[in-house]
């Protein structure tokens, strides 16, 4: 018992003892350590160990070694300022600041070297790739050269076993690394990453990692774990977890925009997000397969491709491998890419081998990829959302780089159908692409929410903003882009016609056009584009106006030719058709604007319109003026105006409106003021110096021209025809073709003729109802008329002639007023032709109170000379005459003969009585001036007429001391000798009748309306005398007159004298003895002479027996 005791003590006191060494041992270690135990001798072996560790192609320096505790307050070997160089293996260590390696203590103490711990700050290393990293050249393959999934998964793990192993051989237990940079070269373009801090920690198994590293200006986490039962033991599971992974790059060259903000389509992408990586697996057992799972997350950010920029992206790839499925499963996972969200799953995986065990000359990947959850709104697009579901399948060929997807298949809203393949082949630059898509049927808000925003950028910005509703049918997407199409540093190519073409059939669509132009709605059509080459047709639609009028699109085209040229202008080719006030209103809207300034509104139009409307505008800002240019072509088809333009009514109106952005042209024929006209006109717009004109031409017939001008009812009849021409001080000139009309002025006795040629022009000033007609010339061969005319509500207010030539020698002036009887006339001048207004008084027409609405006439002239007939002409005329119609209340004239005799007559009336007379010395100069008589010379006449009520005019006339020379109708009757004796027989000579004297010719007159009657009649002179009875006119222009024809009357009437024997030998007034009777009938110019040649010898009282009746 003793004896045990004091081993016991033996043993207690060596442990006390050994336990104080160690205290003590402890204590002056650490008071020495702490200072530092060094020496160039321990930095020379140091370094003469290093090199021989790194052979003899490798550099290696060091500052100094030292003796020191490490962070854990182990004893540590330090060395400072390392800096190592293999050009060979291309790694360049420099500068590392400090690397302590310590050690632990117990082993120390024992002699043993152990390394517990290991620090490593401050380091810069550079490594210089020698040839380019190839990581798949890591990654296990089968027989056809595709990755081995499963042997992916055992190198995973097999990997971190001989990295744990390394640890437990060397039972290190923690590394430490701190500000510690990597530099390398990634694609040409150095890069760098900066160890902030990262432990390694193993604790009895299990083995983690945590720490953060600095990339690309960012810091990322860093975090992984090992799981084992122990030291030594198999790897049963592992995690890892990278986050805030910067994901910021660029590639290609961004596209610059143009003057309109549009970028061009090019290769450029560029990303900026941050990203997570997460991975796991394990090990599996007998009985449980391994399995490796992980998620690749990027994190909401933008990234710009091509010409779209900053389009937001968000990902969530899930993903599992199980070991022997062959496949990589993708679990649900979420991706935003754009304007597209949603849920994906699906796989990917080696191709199966063929059944009959033979390798595939092409082996390749398949994957097929499903959503049930998508939905898809682009950020630039109003439609709502649209939901669907999609699938995507198909096979990577790594061998040629060459994807393709074999099947994409679309469905949304369970009313969409999209389906169609493509492939895409990478290289260097922009891979090659093709893309075929087929739309058997879809609403075209689908469409536009699926456009795939990289195909015909110009064609889907426009049908973003432009189209709206309806439905897509039959419709395709085919594109073709070669490799490194849109590569380079300068802008692309535009597009061609072999590279995109889209087909769109869309119906019930509603699109807007340009400017304030109102939209098209339910329309038909198609969307074509070939390259940057955009056409719209349209089949048919409807254009509804604020107003809520409706126009018909008959057919339409719209061409935009995208691409690089500034400005793009777009080219629009549109047909309408529909009621006049909707075209109006619809060519009321800018650009067209083809209404601006008319004097009416949409309201006061009405009838048919066509319409052809031409816009070229641009469609890229900042365009140069003149771009946009416009025209349209309207067809009118029975167009009435409810509103006067000018004063005039214009209805019925049919022919075509050419207007355009510098000149409207308009060429009609309608009614204008319910007259037939012929219009054209004129109008310069905008910026247009160009004179503006207008040509009207009025085809006026009576009815029509009496409507429009009842006052020239008197004056004109038969269809004329008036050119009205609009200057541009806004006058009119009006041009009138007389030619078929009648033009009669019956206060001058002036008639022209229907046939004969003539015009009228004149200028045209409208106020309302007022008509000023200014500069009027009227013409023709042998006339002219010049002056002015005023009107007022149809009547005539004042015309003011200052050439009046209605015949050759006409030289006067005619000034008529409206008074408030009628109108006054005054005429002046120095001659006048009368001769037609002598023939209008000689055969005036007589006439009871039937004046109707005829306006008075007061007409006053005073001519120098005036022509009458047979060249014969008075001097000094002078005339007043005062009339309504065919009624002459007051007539008087005064003039001078070329013998110096003067003449005057009148015509009164007075309490429905009339009363004519004429008076002169010279009757022959009278009678051949009124074209009476041309036969007769010198003598004096005197005729008085009177009449009542409605009664002829009755009267006498008696004239003087006379003579008739060569009258041929006394010539006839002396030489007459029908079926007898002659008077030249009877008297046994021949009478000279060339010329004749006579003392006296008297007759009474009878004249009433279209004839005159004779009685009474007796003309006689020395040499010969007649007697004469009958008609001298009746209303067929013949005359019938009768009577005898005495020769040598101054001895022939001597018997007359006697008493009785007068009575028994002569002829009672005829007082001859010897005579003959006759008759004269048959028309007034050429009259039939027939004589009774019984009455040549029958004398006195029986020849009255013979005398015809």
């Amino acid at each position: 018992m003793p004896a045990r005791r004091s081993r016991f003590k033996f043993v207690c006191g060596a442990l006390a003892s050994f336990l104080l060494l160690i205290v003590v041992l402890a204590g002056v270690a650490f008071v020495v350590l702490r200072v530092g135990i060094g020496g160039a001798a321990l930095t020379d072996r140091a370094q003469t160990a290093l090199k021989s560790v790194l052979g003899p192609d490798t550099q290696a320096t060091i500052q100094s070694v030292q003796i020191s505790l490490d962070q854990r307050k182990h004893v540590a070997l330090e060395a400072r300022n390392v800096n190592i160089s293999d050009a060979k293996r291309g790694i360049d260590i420099t500068n590392v600041r400090s690397v302590r390696i310590g050690l632990a203590t117990l082993p120390l103490l024992q002699g043993n070297v152990q390394v517990q711990n290991l620090e490593l700050e401050g380091a810069q290393i550079k490594v210089a790739s020698q040839q380019p990293f190839d990581f798949m050249a890591l990654v296990p393959k089968d027989d056809r050269g595709l990755v081995n999934l499963d042997g992916v998964s055992q190198l995973l793990f097999t990997s971190l076993e001989s990295a744990v192993s390394l640890l437990d051989q060397r039972e290190t237990r923690n590394i430490s690394i701190a500000d510690t940079t990597f530099a390398f070269t990634i694609a040409g373009q150095p890069q760098s990453l900066r160890i902030v801090n990262l432990d390694l920690v193993e604790t009895g198994g299990p083995v983690a990692i945590k720490g953060s590293i600095e990339w690309q200006g960012k810091v990322v986490d860093v975090s992984a774990q090992v799981k084992r039962s122990a030291i030594g033991a198999k790897i049963d599971s592992f995690s890892m977890a990278i986050s805030k992974i910067p994901l910021i790059g660029t590639h290609g060259n961004a596209p610059v925009p143009d003057a309109d903000g549009i970028k061009p389509d090019t290769s450029y992408f560029a990303y900026n997000n941050l990203g997570e990586i997460n991975l796991g697996g394990t090990a599996g057992a007998a009985t449980v397969p391994m399995r490796v799972w992980g998620s690749v997350n990027i994190g909401e950010g933008p990234i710009s491709i091509g010409n779209v920029e900053n389009m937001g992206v968000g990902t969530q790839i899930n993903f599992e491998h199980v070991f022997g499925s062959e496949k990589i499963e993708l679990t649900p996972s979420a991706i935003h890419l754009g304007g597209i969200k949603g849920v994906v799953e699906g796989a990917i995986g080696p191709e199966p081998l063929p059944t009959d065990g033979s390798t595939p000359e092409n082996p390749g990947y398949r994957f097929e990829l499903i959503t049930r959850e998508a939905s898809s709104a682009p950020q630039d697009s109003t439609e709502p959302p649209l939901l669907f579901n999609a699938r995507l399948a198909g096979r990577f060929e790594p061998a040629q780089n060459k994807l393709d997807v074999s099947e994409i298949s679309v469905r949304g809203n369970g009313e969409s159908e999209l389906y169609g393949q493509a492939g895409l082949v990478f290289g260097k630059g922009s891979p090659a692409i093709t893309l075929a898509l087929r739309v058997p049927k879809m609403p075209a808000a689908h469409v536009k929410q699926l456009w795939p925003i990289w195909v015909a950028t110009g064609a889907r910005r426009w049908v973003l903003d432009n189209l709206f509703g309806g439905d897509v049918k039959d419709s395709r997407i085919d594109v073709i882009f070669p490799a490194g199409r849109f590569d380079g540093p300068d802008k692309p190519a535009p597009l061609t016609a072999d590279e995109v073409q889209v087909d769109f059939a869309i119906q019930g669509t509603r699109f807007d056009i340009v400017g304030d132009l109102p939209p098209i709605r339910d329309a038909d059509g198609t969307i074509n584009v070939r390259g940057a080459y955009t056409t719209v047709k349209l089949q048919k639609g409807s254009a509804f106006t604020p107003g809520n009028r409706e126009a018909k699109i008959v057919d339409g085209t719209l061409i935009i030719p995208w691409g690089p040229q500034r400005p793009v202008l777009s080219e629009l080719d549109l047909n309408i058709a529909g009621d006049a006030s909707a075209i109006a209103e619809i060519a009321g809207f800018k650009p067209i604007n083809a209404v601006k300034g008319v004097p009416f509104v949409p309201e006061d139009i009405s009838g048919d319109v066509k319409t052809h409307v031409l816009v070229t505008f641009p469609v890229t800002r900042h365009a140069p003026e003149g771009s946009l240019q416009w025209s349209a072509s309207l067809d009118l088809a029975n167009v009435d105006l409810a509103k006067k333009i000018d004063g005039q009514t214009i209805t019925n109106a049919n022919g075509t409106l050419n207007v355009n952005d510098t000149e409207a042209n308009i060429d009609v024929k309608a009614l204008l003021n319910g007259v037939p006209a012929d219009i054209t006109m004129f109008e310069p717009l905008g910026s247009n110096t160009a004179k503006r004109s207008q040509s009207v031409k009025l085809a006026l017939d009576d009815k029509t021209r009496n409507i429009l001008f009842p006052s020239l009812n008197p004056y004109i009849s038969g269809p004329i025809t008036v050119d009205i021409d609009k200057a541009a001080d806004g006058s009119q000139i009006a041009t009138a073709d007389l030619t078929k009309a009648e033009v009669k002025l019956a206060q001058l006795g002036w008639t022209k003729g229907a046939g004969v040629k003539a015009s009228a022009k004149f200028g045209l000033q409208q106020d309302n109802d007022n008509l000023n007609i200014r500069n009027l010339d009227v013409s023709g061969d042998t006339f002219r008329l010049r002056g002015d005319i005023s009107v007022a509500k149809g009547d005539l207010v004042t015309a003011d002639f200052s050439q009046v030539s209605l015949n050759r020698s006409d030289d006067i002036a005619v000034k008529v007023t409206r008074t408030g009887y009628g109108y006054r006339a005054d005429v002046k001048g120095k001659s006048f032709d009368a001769r037609p207004l002598l023939n209008q008084i000689t055969d005036k027409k007589q006439g009871g109170g039937d004046t109707g609405d005829k306006k008075r006439i007061l007409l006053n002239a005073d001519i120098d000379q005036v022509q009458g007939f047979y060249s014969e002409s008075f001097g000094n005329v002078s005339l007043s005459y005062e009339g309504v119609g065919s009624n002459v209340s007051g007539l008087a004239f005064n003039a001078v003969t070329k013998t110096g005799q003067k003449v005057i007559a009148t015509d009164s009336s007075e309490s429905g009585a009339r009363s004519v007379s004429l008076q002169s010395k010279d009757a022959g100069a009278v009678l051949r001036f009124t074209g009476f008589y041309d036969k007769m010379q010198g003598g004096s006449i005197a005729v008085t007429l009177d009449s009542k009520g409605d009664g002829p005019l009755r009267g006498q006339i008696d004239a003087r001391e006379f003579t008739l020379v060569n009258e041929p109708r006394l010539a006839s009757l002396v030489s007459s000798s029908s079926n007898g004796t002659s008077l030249n027989d009877a008297v046994k000579k021949n009478i000279d009748v060339s010329v004749v004297t006579f003392d006296r010719g008297f007759s009474q007159i009878e004249k009433g309306k279209n004839y005159i009657n004779l009685a009474n009649g007796v003309v006689r002179g020395s040499t010969i005398g007649t007697t004469f009875q009958g008609v001298l006119s009746d209303p067929q222009g013949n005359m019938a007159l009768t009577g005898t024809f005495m020769p040598a009357y101054g001895i022939n009437s001597i018997f007359s004298d006697l008493p009785v024997l007068g009575l028994l030998l002569g002829n009672g007034r005829d007082r001859g003895v010897i005579g003959i009777t006759y008759k004269l009938q048959g028309p007034i110019k050429q009259p039939q002479i027939i004589v009774n040649p019984i009455s040549v010898i029958a004398p006195g009282i029986f020849r009255s027996i013979f005398e015809f009746q």
